[in-house]
């Protein structure tokens, strides 16, 4: 019962905000580009639209927390190529552009984390599909932004069917 309720008050506390300056994008992708280890995470149900099937989720699985959010705690195993596809386009500035402000879809809720590791530094990418969004986090730095239409084509393209443990809508 302790690990659900330390999980749900890790929901209800609004996690911190991410900086949305733009210029910091440049460095965190060029630290993508050079990543060496690429992990994927998938995230649980909706913290607003599936809370039901979240505090399941919690009851039953195995999670981590990472910015605020949860994900299922096993990754998702990733083949090689799709581990290079998956670091290509998270360091391409063309996936990315300035982030318009908050949309009105119930709040960002990371679908997925990718996860890489550069020497003994790790980068977090959260992908929310349903407001179009990515936070990106780094150690020194962070930054909130949407999607292009090239960079959200992409990821739906290397994402699709990865869905494992997060129950069906």
């Amino acid at each position: 019962m302790l690990p659900l309720a330390i999980a749900l008050l890790t929901l209800a506390a609004e996690p911190k905000e991410t900086d949305s300056t733009f210029a910091n994008l440049k460095p965190l992708t060029e630290a993508l580009a050079r990543a060496e280890k690429v992990t994927l995470f998938e995230g649980l149900p909706h913290q607003f639209h599936e809370k039901d099937r979240l505090e399941a989720e919690f009851k039953a699985k195995k999670t981590i927390t990472h910015h605020g959010f949860p994900f299922y705690a096993d990754p998702l195993p990733l083949k090689a190529d799709e581990a290079k596809a998956l670091r290509t386009l998270a360091a391409s500035e063309k996936s990315y552009q300035a982030w318009a402000g908050y949309k009105k879809c119930g709040g960002f809720h990371p679908d997925y984390l990718v996860e890489v590791s550069v020497g003994k530094e790790s980068y977090r990418m959260l992908v929310c599909f349903g407001c179009h969004e990515v936070k990106l986090f780094g150690p020194k730095s962070e930054v909130y932004v949407d999607m292009s239409d090239e960079g959200l084509h992409g990821l739906e393209e290397a994402l699709k069917g990865r869905r494992k443990s997060r129950p069906k809508e």
